[in-house]
């Protein structure tokens, strides 16, 4: 990985665009990983099936909080339905890392959150 993405990456941790917490979420959800304990307070703004807005929050490693950022920044603007379609393979390639295992559970730590929340938005 080359200094200038590793300066990017350390300026997204120090200062995360959507590290908060909405006034008014359509939806909050937490979530824990157990491998590390890392904890994610996931809210998100829906309106007429769109993402408007998207916070996280808690207790989070380097890894978990860039992969918080990365996919607030993807879905926000997104439909629910193209929001659910973000897996695994898209946040690893978003967030371009070589990790080990158990640092693949905190880099998608936060896209578990999106998909248990948006399960329970709907219903």
């Amino acid at each position: 990985m080359d200094d200038l993405y590793r300066s990017e990456l350390m300026e997204v941790y120090k200062d995360p665009t959507y590290k908060g917490n909405l006034t008014y979420p359509s939806i909050v959800l937490d979530k824990t990983n157990t491998f590390c304990g890392d904890h994610v307070h996931l809210s998100l703004l829906i309106e007429k099936g769109v993402i408007k807005d998207a916070k996280f929050d808690g207790e989070m490693c380097f890894v978990s909080i860039i992969g918080a950022d990365f996919l607030l920044e993807e879905i926000i603007g997104k439909n629910i339905e193209d929001a659910k379609k973000i897996d695994q393979e898209k946040v690893l390639k978003l967030i371009n890392l070589n990790l080990t295992t158990s640092r693949i559970a905190c880099a998608t730590l936060t896209l578990k959150a999106l998909q248990e929340a948006l399960d329970k938005y709907e219903k």
